[in-house]
């Protein structure tokens, strides 16, 4: 993860001949996700843990945001950025990772970053899991590249879990 800077107080920087510019860290940031073969075109949300410590939702349009995991790599950096967002909403209707189920290994992934240098990463592999045995190092902690992985819901909804019985991650890669 990239730390800005160290901020040096106006005081300091009159009395000295350094002058440290904070590097804007929102200049990197995701603002958009696109998978053209199946529709997808969202604005991208930052998101944390819960309480019980599972990867967040979107929450200022959680039906058609994607959410980024903001603790783990920014895409396009070393290692496993992720993200997230709703297979569908109450009633069963679609949410913005609805078609995610039909993306292709190969197919092009796009996130536009806020100073409007877009990324591609393509699809490699796409997996289902259920969710006690998703390979967590897999998904969020692979260093060995530089790759973007996609995680919603799949498979049947149990009303007791308030969950779903699988997990779908679609693992990509830069370039």
């Amino acid at each position: 993860m990239l730390e800005p800077p160290e901020r040096v107080s106006s005081s300091a920087a009159s009395t000295s001949s350094v002058t440290i510019t904070p590097t804007p860290v929102d200049v990197i940031q995701p603002v958009r996700l696109s998978v053209p073969s199946i529709g997808i075109n969202a604005s991208i949300e930052q998101v944390g843990t819960l309480s019980d410590g599972a990867m967040a939702t979107p929450d200022q349009n959680p039906w058609v945001d994607a959410g980024w995991y903001s603790d783990g790599p920014h895409p396009g950096e070393q290692g496993s950025a992720v993200i997230d967002g709703h297979l569908d909403r109450p009633g069963g209707y679609p949410a913005v990772f609805w078609y995610l189920r039909n993306v292709h290994v190969g197919d092009a992934v796009f996130v536009t970053e806020k100073d409007g240098k877009q990324l591609r990463f393509h699809v490699t592999r796409i997996a289902y899991y259920a969710p006690q045995d998703a390979p967590l190092q897999d998904i969020f902690g692979n260093r060995s590249g530089t790759y973007l992985n996609l995680i919603t819901c799949a498979g049947d909804w149990i009303p007791s879990q308030h969950q779903t019985t699988l997990r779908l991650v679609v693992y990509t890669a830069l370039g």
